[in-house]
């Protein structure tokens, strides 16, 4: 190949990388109901292996390798072999090589991140290239501040539907994501201000990433951004200072005469006042800006419980690659049932290296942290070099700041795959920095030269970019996949609905046969059962026809679900949610494959009340009620607040004729959840039917007081008030019901119904318009 196309390819190589890496920052799909994390982890994964495969023509056409001379990149390279080796012994090998879509702690994820961190050292071993590097990433933090003022200030009403996949608010990720991230932009614009002094536009470009990066912060203020941030600024502010009673110049201005670091004490200062009052601080901000940012993790406790059982299940290599859902849900703390959380299967532990432990055993803790060691000692051997120029000062104490700011997020905290690249991008940096400098050495090896040595060499390549093209070939699957998913789940429950998310499923799975899409399709199946059977135009030969088909189809989806993922106890109690919904209607051996279904499931997650809970409504369904009771029972052993269980135990008791027992339970549910409106309207709803009608009305102003917007609960707290003679005031709830739902008719016959002696002037005492959910919503 000539030497021009082999330069294209090269360039062509980088400029992927590079879009890719700073790209991703501010990444998403307009008007496409997909998720953040899946459009960054599709651009991440087929960029990065696209960048790979014209780096690879460009040797072929050139005919040699010109490597870095370093075992670091070799130990980079240990990690996604560790990751691969282990999803060999997974329980499911398709969730641990790929996952179902872009999930961070896959050998895939771990792939492209070894791919990142050896072009980076390839690729940003001149000053150029290294000012495109700080360059993309203030760039890209510029426009997500932009981005998000204009968000706050102005926002998109005027282009509905063009910000579909993004939930939290920002283009970053999450808003825990979005806050470490600008921790390290407003580190980055200190380092820059106080080592370049920069003038101009460029000046004024890193006091405002400063001042809006730290208006971010105090926001959502959280404590670890603020320790890393405070941290970082002290550690400038003494280099700074120590360097200057040296007599060193930071600055590349030769005649700088600006000595103290004012800004990086001032932003240390600020990151005090926030981690001492943390607490009262926040309380203050939340009353005048709110931000849904909640941080819910196991704690390190639990995450050492689940790791400890995981080393024992398999010492060397875990449970497999990604599955830390499925070990949470087996090995989870019992107290876990107690608290709020208890039903969140979370996909990591306390940090997203310490939950390597329980996915790759040993030998993938091991990978990290030796990889991590030879790195801090490539880094303090960088300081070294740094002395020899103020811009060498930069580029090393900069590139390392950041990258041991985001190895620390990979290990205290669970970032998003942007954090995790740039973890890696700037690992490989400073790699590329010493060789910059000439410290650290290159490594030749032609191919071309020698006969015996090319054609391997050759065949090598080849296989090595069919591979790098396979992978694309499968993400951009995967990717439209997601895509198919994410337009099948916005359905109204009517039958032209549902058969659009059935087409839409069955278009995923052939593009990517997951256990969350079988999950869903059977459960749309079921939902088509349900409408089918409630239409009264069909006749009774069409009737049959049409539920044993869908009958089928469900239960073959839940079972194709249980073989794709076997581990994975929401596939067993799928399937037997499936199951059970056929017992009602005589379904042949219905009952007993659900029994079998939600034992498994309880094996697999034996502290979740739900699965009990779930066997209690099957039995109840089987009219085998005093079975009920005993799954009952131990599903509030696990978790005595367990208001569902404790109202399909009153249930059990109003069919028994025992109201007042039932009205007792209830009662017991409004004392343990004080909080939960749905249980003082239920409760309200037994008092009514046992004309306790003063009972009836302090449980629906309970309710009312709970959610204004509760428009049921709203409405038979009139009802009761009208029982009680209290006709003023169920007329004020009437009234506030029909400014919200002015078209519903009953609303109105109520109103009608009063006599004239009541005041028409009387007006709603509350205005609930704005807080409005839904018209009459069903009774729950």
């Amino acid at each position: 190949m000539e030497s021009k196309k082999v330069l294209f390819f090269n360039k062509l190589s980088f400029v992927t990388l590079f879009a890719t890496l700073f790209g991703s920052l501010f990444f998403f799909i307009p008007y496409m109901p997909v998720t953040l994390e899946a459009s960054k982890g599709f651009l991440m994964s087929v960029g990065l292996t696209m960048s790979l495969f014209f780096w690879l023509v460009a040797r072929l056409g050139e005919g040699k390798f010109t490597i870095p001379r370093d075992r670091l990149i070799l130990f980079a390279g240990v990690i996604p072999l560790v990751f691969f080796v282990a999803s060999l012994f997974s329980s499911s090998l398709y969730i641990s090589l790929f996952g179902r879509g872009f999930e961070i702690g896959t050998f895939g994820s771990m792939l492209t991140m070894f791919i990142l961190f050896f072009l980076s050292t390839m690729y940003f071993q001149t000053e150029k290239r290294l000012w495109y590097f700080f360059g993309g990433l203030f760039l890209g933090s510029l426009l997500l501040a932009v981005f998000q003022l204009f968000y706050v200030f102005i926002g998109f009403g005027k282009l509905p539907g063009l910000l579909q996949g993004i939930s939290s608010g920002n283009l970053f990720g999450s808003w825990n994501d979005f806050g470490l991230f600008f921790g390290l932009v407003v580190l980055l614009s200190l380092f820059t201000l106080e080592f370049l002094r920069t003038k101009g536009i460029f000046k004024i470009v890193q006091y405002f990433l400063i001042v809006v990066g730290l208006v971010f912060l105090i926001i959502l203020n959280i404590p670890f951004v603020w320790l890393l941030v405070g941290l970082f600024s002290m550690i400038l502010t003494v280099y700074s200072i120590s360097l200057q009673k040296a007599g060193i110049s930071m600055s590349s201005e030769p005649n700088d005469k600006r000595k103290f670091p004012f800004a990086s004490l001032i932003v240390l200062f600020i990151a005090l006042i926030f981690l001492v009052g943390s607490n009262s601080l926040g309380s203050l901000i939340s009353r005048y800006v709110s931000v849904s940012n909640v941080d819910v993790r196991p704690s390190v406790s639990a995450t050492a419980q689940v790791a400890y059982k995981a080393i024992r299940h398999n010492p060397f290599f875990g449970t497999g690659p990604n599955t830390f859902a499925i070990d949470w849900a087996a090995w989870q703390p019992k107290g876990i049932a107690e608290t709020i959380y208890w039903n969140v299967d979370f996909s990591n532990g306390f940090g997203l290296i310490p939950s390597f432990v329980v996915t790759t055993g040993l030998l993938g803790i091991a990978s990290f942290l030796l990889f991590m060691v030879v790195f801090l000692i490539r880094g303090v051997q960088s300081l070294r070099v740094a002395m020899q120029g103020a811009l060498s000062n930069y580029f090393i104490v900069t590139m390392f700041m950041m990258s041991i700011y985001t190895w620390l997020t990979l290990i205290f905290y669970t970032p998003n795959i942007v954090m995790i690249a740039l973890a890696f991008a700037s690992s490989g940096a400073l790699i590329s920095i010493l060789v910059y400098k000439k410290v650290m050495p290159v490594a030749h090896f032609s191919f071309l030269s020698d006969p015996r040595n090319s054609f391997f060499s050759i065949l090598g390549l080849i296989v090595l970019m069919i591979a790098t093209l396979s992978t694309t070939y499968i993400y951009s699957e995967k990717f439209a996949s997601v895509i198919y998913f994410s337009k099948a789940l916005a359905n109204d429950n009517t039958m032209e609905s549902l058969v659009k998310s059935e087409s839409m499923l069955s278009n995923a799975i052939s593009l990517d046969k997951n256990d969350i899409y079988y999950r869903t399709l059977s459960q749309v199946y079921i939902a088509q059962i349900g409408l089918i059977i409630t239409d009264k135009t069909l006749s009774s030969d069409t009737l049959k026809s049409s539920v044993q088909q869908l009958v089928n189809a469900s239960s073959q989806s839940a079972g194709l679900a249980v073989a794709q993922n076997p581990k994975q106890y929401l596939n067993y109690m799928n399937l037997g949610n499936v199951y059970s919904a056929l017992v009602p209607l005589s379904v042949v051996n219905s009952y007993k494959s659900a029994v079998v279904a939600y034992e498994k499931a309880h094996e697999l997650a034996p502290n979740n009340p739900s699965i009990l809970l779930a066997r209690a409504s099957l039995e109840v369904a089987n009219k085998t009620k005093a079975e009920a009771r005993k799954f009952i029972e131990q599903a509030l052993a696990l978790k005595p607040d367990y208001t569902d269980a404790i109202f399909l135990l009153a249930q059990i008791e109003i069919d028994e004729g025992n109201i007042a027992e039932a009205i007792k339970q209830a009662e017991y549910a409004s004392s343990v959840a004080p909080n939960d409106p749905t249980v003082f309207f239920k409760l309200g709803l037994l008092r009514y039917s046992n004309s306790n009608f003063a009972g009836s009305v302090s449980a629906f102003e309970r309710a009312v007081i709970l959610d204004p917007s509760y428009l049921n609960a709203r409405y038979f707290l009139g009802q009761s008030y009208k029982k009680v003679g209290r006709t003023s005031d169920a007329l004020i709830q009437f009234k506030i019901l029909t400014k919200i739902v002015p078209d519903n008719q009953d609303i109105k016959d109520e109103i009608n119904s009063f006599s004239d002696t009541v005041p028409s002037d009387t007006t709603p005492a509350l205005e609930t318009s704005s807080t409005v959910k839904t018209p009459l919503e069903s009774t729950q």
